[in-house]
């Protein structure tokens, strides 16, 4: 079994386009291999919740044992991923630098087709095995939030979404909330009667000044990094500000307390300036931590044990499709691939990662029965 075909195919699907609501024609090639696999494929309708052209893919595998398990990867990457010219480097596969590599999360999709390849091929018995393949992770983990979760059977599961050398375990990430302030003055001419207007952006820099932000506690973050105003010209007062900012908590009462406090200093800082502002929360997803004794990170000891790998436990600082399946109740944790530098032009993947990831996979299916004992 070696380790060329995973590369191959990490090759092939970073060379298809696609981008968050975009993810059409990747989406079509792994239906096509789930199928090939023998898999059942199916298509939600997420794409109608998200405003893009594509669903999450569910896939099943029946299996030939007792027991259920999960596993999942997002098709998506961030927007400076057209045109990818993958290339090996030495021990590394990278980009030619002008564009991101798309390990994020291609190296997990692959994992996961190479893994249930290997089960196929060895005729090993094995539980049914359930495949998520999920959109617009990059934007916000919204695909995941649409999967319909009343077909998934596994009581837990792994999400191939995390940078780091194999081995590497996230067991907790952060709540996230996007915060946004308005801020309404009144225009006014800045020569003739500045008195008349109210200044939007100065109320709105009033609200700024003393908000809390940067590391809130050791469990807590936030940041205001998009202002707008609707200022076109120095002579007139200006009557409107938008600022856009976000709350994260691995600890979700702590990021609930911080929106509470976000509406009313927002609120306290601009009396007195004549403006009026107008607050707005979006919870986008909640937090989680998995127990280490829990089936998921004890499977995943028996693993690398057999794998010869050393096991990392770790919180991660940023969502990812495991927030919204813990969130319905299915035990899951985040499982690194070997990639690193994700998001820029720097972006690489271990190849020996790469291959192991494929062999992690299959090990994590061989074994799954075992996580009855925890």
């Amino acid at each position: 079994m070696g380790g060329h075909r995973i590369i191959d195919e990490f090759f092939e699907l970073v060379s298809i386009d696609a981008i968050s609501r975009n993810e059409r024609e990747i989406a079509d090639s792994v239906k096509v291999k789930l199928a090939e696999l023998g898999c059942r494929v199916e298509e939600d309708d997420a794409a109608t919740h998200i405003g893009g052209n594509t669903g999450n893919i569910y896939a099943v595998l029946d299996g030939t044992i007792e027991g259920s398990i999960l596993l999942s990867a997002h098709l998506d990457r961030v927007a400076n991923g057209y045109g990818i010219k993958p290339r090996i480097d030495g021990s590394r596969i990278v980009s030619d630098r002008t564009t991101i590599l798309a390990a994020d999360d291609i190296s997990g999709v692959v994992a996961i087709l190479d893994g249930v390849r290997r089960i196929k091929e060895s005729g090993k018995p094995h539980p049914r095995i359930e495949i998520v393949f999920t959109v617009c992770e990059e934007n916000g983990v919204l695909g995941s939030k649409y999967v319909d979760y009343s077909k998934i059977k596994s009581k837990f599961g792994y999400v191939l979404d995390s940078p780091g050398r194999i081995g590497r375990i996230i067991k907790a990430a952060p709540s996230k909330a996007q915060l946004k302030f308005e801020v309404f003055g009144k225009a006014s001419h800045a020569g003739n009667a500045p008195e008349n207007g109210i200044n939007a952006i100065i109320a709105a820099a009033k609200i700024l000044a003393e908000i809390k932000d940067g590391r809130i506690d050791e469990d807590s973050t936030a940041n205001y990094a998009i202002f707008r105003a609707g200022g076109e010209t120095t002579n007139i007062v200006c009557d409107y500000a938008l600022v856009l900012g976000e709350v994260r908590s691995l600890i979700h009462d702590k990021l609930e307390k911080y929106c509470e406090y976000f509406n009313e200093h927002c609120k306290k800082a601009v009396e007195g300036t004549g403006a009026r502002v107008k607050t707005d929360v979006v919870l986008y997803y909640k937090s989680f931590n998995v127990e280490e004794d829990g089936k998921a990170i004890s499977l995943m000891k028996r693993v690398f044990e057999k794998m010869g790998i050393d096991m990392v436990i770790e919180r991660g600082g940023g969502g990812m499709d495991a927030n919204h399946f813990n969130a319905n109740g299915i035990e899951c944790v985040g499982l690194a691939t070997g990639y690193g530098d994700n998001h820029t032009f720097n972006e690489y993947i271990e190849i020996e990662d790469l291959i192991r990831s494929g062999e992690m996979v299959e090990q994590i299916i061989t074994h799954a029965e075992e996580a009855k004992k925890y």
